[in-house]
């Protein structure tokens, strides 16, 4: 029996949360679908990746959401495969990828929204405003179902539209859970075996929370010579270099991106999440975290509120109480199994889920 025909569509397949979780995903789903993925902006680190593992990676260059060559670029394409389902993904992907299954007459286009209040980025109020109208409407006449990956998405999102709460539901991600780890320091950290490690994961960008990390590594290492701090991911190293003071370089270290992370959560003795309410949709470093069975301590989000009703190793930093304080209580957090976690946020329940998903609304 012939599979139907599946097209997700992205702008870009690099180290980022949503790329990582469609690395994980799309392969699984080849067992139901023949699997497409096509990018607009960038190929990516996984583009390759995605193709040696039987999925059909396409790369469809477009200047923006209204791209007319483009989207007809999109449409002669899904014309091309016979698409049955396209899954389009954040603001370009939904207005850019819904537009093109319509003209290409795909019979089930689902949507899927990543992020709150920076899924419409303009700059300006005004601009903004005019993003959350455009994809309303496309959505209102075109898109089936909307797909959110946390419930402060979708509330926020329904709080800047009109007529589609029908159509919007909650899809929790699922990671994969990495293979057995030996605890093995890596080469960066062999100098600070005696040492607690704190780890901040994540792209160094506005929002992420890192300039609260420094100011609190800062005065945790004032109060005590316990601890190292490790900073790991994607962005301006050197801007974020110049910003730890000499006297804290020794014990704040800068490490860069990692293909793999799993190395290093396995060594740390805690994740310290920083990122502000409404900037994270579903926290993908937090989920991978939790995985490895760490304590988070975080600032207070809804995001993390959800989680923690699946986990019961995060604490929400306390203004009452000291850097050191909060840590110290985020340490000594009762051992959770990880069992009611990983059964919810499993990468096979997150397959199960969308198999789910695509075969109602084919039917």
């Amino acid at each position: 029996m012939k599979k139907p025909v599946l097209f997700r569509i992205t702008n870009n397949l690099g180290l980022g949360g949503v790329q990582r979780r469609l690395d994980s995903l799309l392969p699984r789903l080849t067992r139901f679908y023949q699997v497409h993925v096509v990018t607009y902006r960038d190929k990516g680190l996984f583009f390759d990746q995605l193709s040696q593992k039987g999925v059909h990676c396409h790369f469809v260059p477009l200047k923006n959401k209204w791209d007319l060559a483009g989207i007809y670029k999109l449409v002669q394409l899904l014309k091309k495969y016979k698409a049955d389902i396209v899954h389009t993904h954040s603001l370009g992907g939904n207005i850019s990828g819904i537009l093109a299954a319509v003209l290409a007459k795909v019979p089930v286009r689902v949507a899927q929204v990543h992020v709150s209040k920076l899924h419409w980025y303009a700059k300006t109020y005004f601009h903004r405003k005019k993003q959350a109208l455009e994809e309303n409407l496309i959505h209102l006449f075109f898109t089936h179902k909307i797909l959110f990956v946390s419930q402060e998405a979708k509330e926020y999102f329904l709080d800047k539209t009109v007529g589609l709460e029908k159509k919007c539901m909650v899809l929790h991600n699922g990671i994969e859970f990495p293979a057995e780890i030996p605890w093995q320091l890596p080469r960066e950290l062999r100098n600070y075996q005696r040492k607690k490690i704190i780890g901040f994961v994540g792209r160094l960008a506005q929002g992420k929370g890192l300039r609260l990390f420094l100011r609190f590594a800062q005065d945790v290492l004032q109060r005590s010579n316990e601890y190292v701090f490790v900073i790991i991911g994607p962005g301006q190293l050197e801007f974020w270099a110049q910003k730890i003071p000499k006297p804290f370089k020794k014990n704040i270290l800068l490490l860069g991106p990692k293909r793999d992370v799993f190395p290093y959560y396995k060594v740390m003795d805690l994740l310290f999440f920083g990122s502000k309410p409404g900037i994270e949709g579903m926290p993908g470093v937090v989920l991978e975290a939790a995985s490895m069975g760490l304590p988070i301590l975080a600032r207070q989000t809804k995001p993390l509120q959800e989680i923690k009703q699946f986990y019961t190793r995060i604490a929400f930093i306390q203004e009452s109480k000291t850097p050191l304080e909060n840590l110290e209580h985020a340490l000594n957090l009762p051992f959770d199994s990880g069992q009611k976690f990983k059964e919810h946020f499993s990468i096979e329940a997150m397959v199960e889920r969308t198999v789910k998903l695509y075969d109602s609304l084919c039917a």
